[in-house]
């Protein structure tokens, strides 16, 4: 509504420092030479808010409501201002959460899901926040049961789910570390020991090890050992 429309000044040059699409659109062989641009499918705030950031104004960014975030994300995306994005997407990431607010949140990720990036960011930290709070079957059936039968029955399911995924990668990142680790003779993990307990002996036999015949004994020496049986290795042996 041209009525209703606000100024926002700002240095063209600036803009254009800052952004490929304003430098385009002010120096491109099709510039736009008018004093006054107009702006669409954002707020005055969000657009405000953008020029503070090019101009490396302070920004109140825990004042920003959710909403908020989303239409500056938006604007960071359109305007191609990448470090603009990271850093809203920073803010998500690091928003408080509670029990009593995190489904909410959630919803307004999803209701912004155009913005595919940004709201799998916030799905994401609210999904990591709810695995820290949901940490047994029973807490997560009961967290379910409360939003049931509410509009936001979906998003709570959604959410559960991330914790499902979440917690599969972590095992496969835990499976693919053990799978990286040498083993005892019983097929048990061998662990750096960073703690010295005095004197002991390297179990290994190979011919190219140091310990090899003479089986010496070690007091500062790093070694690797058994957590489940008494089994050690020194350093050279563990490596070959």
């Amino acid at each position: 509504n041209e009525d209703q429309a606000q100024e926002v000044k700002a240095h063209k040059m600036f803009l254009a420092v800052a952004s490929p699409v304003f430098r385009k659109m002010f120096y491109g062989s099709a510039k736009d030479t008018r004093d006054v641009i107009p702006v669409k499918e954002t707020t005055k705030e969000a657009f405000e808010t953008m020029i503070n950031f090019i101009y490396e104004t302070d920004i109140d960014w825990e004042t920003k409501s959710i909403v908020e975030l989303f239409y500056l994300a938006n604007m960071a995306k359109k305007y191609l201002i990448d470090e603009m994005i990271e850093c809203v997407q920073n803010v998500l990431a690091t928003m408080p959460l509670s029990l009593d607010t995190v489904v909410e949140t959630a919803e307004t990720a999803e209701e912004f899901n155009q913005f595919e990036e940004t709201s799998e960011a916030l799905l994401d930290h609210c999904a990591m926040f709810l695995k820290s709070q949901l940490t047994t079957a029973s807490s997560c059936f009961k967290f379910a049961a409360q939003y049931s039968d509410t509009d936001m029955n979906l998003t709570t399911l959604k959410l559960l789910g991330k914790i499902a995924d979440l917690e599969e990668e972590e095992l496969k990142i835990e499976m693919e570390k053990e799978k990286e680790l040498k083993k005892c003779p019983a097929g048990h993990p061998l662990m750096l020991d960073t703690v010295q307990r005095g004197r002991w002996r390297c179990n290994s036999k190979l011919p190219s090890c140091n310990c090899f015949p003479k089986y010496a004994l070690y007091a500062s020496t790093i070694r690797y050992r058994c957590l489940t049986c008494d089994f050690d290795n020194c350093e050279p042996c563990y490596k070959t």
